[in-house]
């Protein structure tokens, strides 16, 4: 669609002079714009909403803008999420059967001892329990 100069507002294409503006300020911010418009045609009425869209399509043709992605919907930050299950001397609901967690701990304790403290030969010998998929 075709620019066209209103009739009304004496022949001014306020898209055509916020781009103009910004052309020549890339730092310009909108109410500058507003009050620069309102400078050089005071006798012309605006339409403050319409001349923010055209400001920011004007930044935008530009180049001074970058699109950020939105996340999908019910995606949350990770700094939102904890981890931390607090410890509890009741048993823990886990699937089908209740696990004590004290007797948990002290079998994790008993194969830290087994691995001479090392957490990671730990950790693979769990690993390999889990990929035979042992009970």
């Amino acid at each position: 669609m075709a620019k066209r100069a209103a009739a009304g507002k004496g022949g001014v294409v306020i898209s055509q002079e916020i781009l103009a503006l910004v052309k020549g300020n890339n730092a310009i911010k909108g109410p500058e714009v507003m009050a620069a418009l309102r400078e050089k045609f005071p006798k012309t009425p605006f339409n403050d909403a319409s001349c923010q869209v055209a400001y920011a399509n004007a930044r935008k043709k530009l180049g001074l803008t970058r699109t950020v992605a939105k996340r999908p919907i019910g995606a949350s930050s990770s700094a939102k999420k904890s981890s931390y299950v607090p410890a509890s001397s009741t048993p823990v609901a886990s699937g089908a059967a209740s696990v004590d967690l004290i007797g948990l701990l002290q079998a994790a304790k008993a194969l830290l001892q087994h691995c001479n403290g090392d957490a990671a030969v730990a950790v693979t010998a769990l690993k390999q329990i889990a990929a035979l998929q042992m009970n």
